[in-house]
C-alpha cells in the first residue's frame, strides 16, 4: 500500500503557492487540491526558498507583493540558481504595472496574471494549463 502511494504522489502533479493573503491561499489551495494537484504552501520568499531547497514542484504560483523579499526578488534568486532556473514560474499578483510585468518576464516567468482579470477559478484553469 505504501509503495503505491508514493508512486502515485510521483505521478501527480505539484505546485509552490507563493500567496500571503492566508485566505486566498487557502481558497487555491482547496480548489487546486479538488482538481488532483497536490499543494505546498509559503506565506513569504523565504519560506519558499527553504522548501525549494528539498523539493522540487512542477510550478511555482507566484505573488508579487511579498513580506521581506518580494516576488520580483524571488524571482532573480532562483533564476540564479543552477538548480532552480528553469523552474517554471506564474506570476498571480493585483499589481500589474507594466514595469513589474516586464520585469518578471525578463526573469522567464510563463505568464503574468492579474487576479482582477478573472474570478479565481478562471486564473486556476489559467495556471493549471501550464501543468499539461
Amino acid at each position: 500500500m505504501l509503495l503505491w502511494y508514493y508512486m502515485f504522489m510521483a505521478i501527480k502533479k505539484t505546485i509552490l503557492v507563493v500567496e500571503d493573503d492566508l485566505a486566498l491561499q487557502e481558497a487555491i489551495k482547496l480548489k487546486l487540491e479538488k482538481d488532483g494537484i497536490n499543494v505546498w504552501t509559503a506565506v513569504t520568499g523565504e519560506e519558499a526558498l527553504s522548501i525549494l531547497k528539498d523539493k522540487k514542484p512542477n510550478l511555482v504560483w507566484l505573488d508579487i507583493l511579498l513580506p521581506k523579499i518580494n516576488g520580483l526578488e524571488f524571482l532573480e534568486i532562483i533564476r540564479k540558481d543552477s538548480d532552480l532556473k528553469d523552474l517554471p514560474v506564474v506570476v498571480v499578483s493585483v499589481s500589474g504595472g507594466m514595469e513589474k510585468v516586464n520585469q518578471a518576464r525578463s526573469l522567464g516567468i510563463l505568464d503574468y496574471i492579474v487576479k482582477s482579470e478573472g474570478s479565481l477559478d478562471i486564473i486556476i484553469k489559467r495556471v493549471e494549463a501550464f501543468l499539461k
